[in-house]
């Protein structure tokens, strides 16, 4: 990418205006094939299936399928969008998948990992109505991340999570997928959790190889162990003591080649990374306005929002950097506050910056995960993302208009 100063930021200002993403995307192809490569330098067949709910910008999930990944999608829109980009293998998870979109997954041979048993009933009903057609799908298996003293790992703690066929009942649904003549190809393990350990996977691959062992999953032709991975972080980040690709893949691959199952029936290790290759691919630039003092609190007031960057509101501040047209060696103590009338808009708390003036730059470092994605519409028009291409800053996305807002609506 191209070296970023001041000056560059005002003249893509002045072209595109404030505030903006820029997006690497050779950083993002990088880091697919660096946790990609981590798997096959053990196991060849391994699949990446990139996480669209993560960040579905069109563009990186472009480069996505040009570098050979699979869609990880887990909803009806993040389905039709992999589509409509050109993705001809779709692994289609999710709770909630509609009778129209699940008929058309089928139709199309996605990988549709099954999570619940009404989706069971419907494939068994599709399989009535289509005697001739070879039917395949997958489940998800719901791991249990929780130690005997009730210490769980599971995301926000939860003594259960919900997704996923538990062991009570996997056993009568593969039994009746068999006698429907649907085969099982896929099983799905992906269980999100807290801390992100590697001791997880140890659990969560022990688990899915018990299932296939137990059920003999002799069609089985994806083994997909998911994701929420450490990975990809920004500059300034504190990575002491946290995974690399490479850990996950030793965890992993450490446990299938004890299996003579898994030796036996060589699937591919499906992978489905989202965090841990984009978290760093996407920046944010934001324009100061004002500095304002109340009480003792200095404020910084700049044109983007805390939504842009952190919509999840966690009370962490991002790394960060200013770029400023004065060199004044002056600092404060101050917060950094968004364009909205809420009070929480509070983008830096409590943090030592160079003196800023109107006009001045802060880069955040780190939104490239859950971040475009969830941010609304709300008070403002959704910013430009901005890419280097052929030496030149060109849009991957423009600045939203109040005609798109209105297109949805009647008038």
């Amino acid at each position: 990418m191209e070296q970023i100063n001041y000056s560059l930021l005002s003249s893509l200002d002045k072209k595109f205006g404030s505030p903006f993403y820029i997006m690497d995307g050779d950083r993002y192809k990088k880091n697919i094939n660096d946790f990609e490569n981590a798997f096959k330098k053990r196991y060849e067949k391994v699949i990446a299936g990139y996480s669209f709910k993560t960040n579905y910008v069109p563009a990186l999930c472009q480069i996505a399928k040009g570098e050979g990944c699979f869609a990880e999608v887990v909803s009806e829109m993040e389905y039709e969008l992999a589509k409509k980009i050109g993705f001809e293998h779709i692994i289609f998870n999710g709770p909630i998948k509609r009778p129209s979109i699940f008929k058309k997954a089928l139709e199309h041979n996605a990988i549709i990992n099954l999570d619940s048993e009404y989706e069971v009933d419907m494939v068994c009903e599709y399989a009535k109505e289509h005697s001739e057609a070879e039917i395949k799908v997958g489940m998800r298996i719901n791991i249990n991340l929780t130690d005997e003293n009730g210490n769980s790992t599971i995301q926000c703690g939860l003594r259960f999570g919900r997704f996923g066929f538990p062991d009570d009942i996997i056993g009568k649904n593969i039994d009746k997928l068999r006698k429907a003549g649907i085969k099982i190809i896929s099983i799905h393990g992906h269980t999100s959790t807290s801390d992100r350990a590697v001791l997880n996977y140890k659990i969560i691959t022990q688990h899915m190889l018990n299932t296939c062992e137990k059920y003999d999953l002799k069609d089985l032709e994806y083994f997909d162990i998911g994701g929420g991975y450490f990975g990809a972080a920004p500059e300034g980040m504190d990575l002491t003591g946290r995974p690399k690709y490479e850990d996950y893949a030793n965890c992993v691959i450490d446990e299938v080649e004890k299996s003579e199952w898994f030796m036996a029936v060589k699937p591919y290790i499906v992978i489905e990374p989202g965090s841990s290759v984009v978290s760093n691919v996407f920046k944010y630039y934001t324009k100061v306005y004002q500095n304002k003092k109340v009480g003792k609190v200095n404020f910084v007031m700049v044109d983007g929002t805390v939504f842009d960057v952190k919509p999840t509101m966690h009370s962490n501040n991002l790394p960060h950097e200013v770029y400023r047209a004065s060199n004044d060696s002056e600092t404060y103590v101050c917060d950094v506050v968004g364009s909205t009338c809420m009070e929480k808009d509070v983008i830096l708390k409590e943090v030592t910056l160079p003196k800023l003036a109107a006009g001045d730059f802060i880069q955040f470092r780190g939104v490239g995960a859950y971040t475009i994605c969830l941010t609304p519409t709300f008070i403002n028009f959704l910013e430009p993302i901005l890419t280097l291409e052929n030496n030149e800053y060109v849009e991957v996305r423009r600045r939203q208009t109040v005609e798109d807002i209105v297109s949805i609506y009647r008038i």
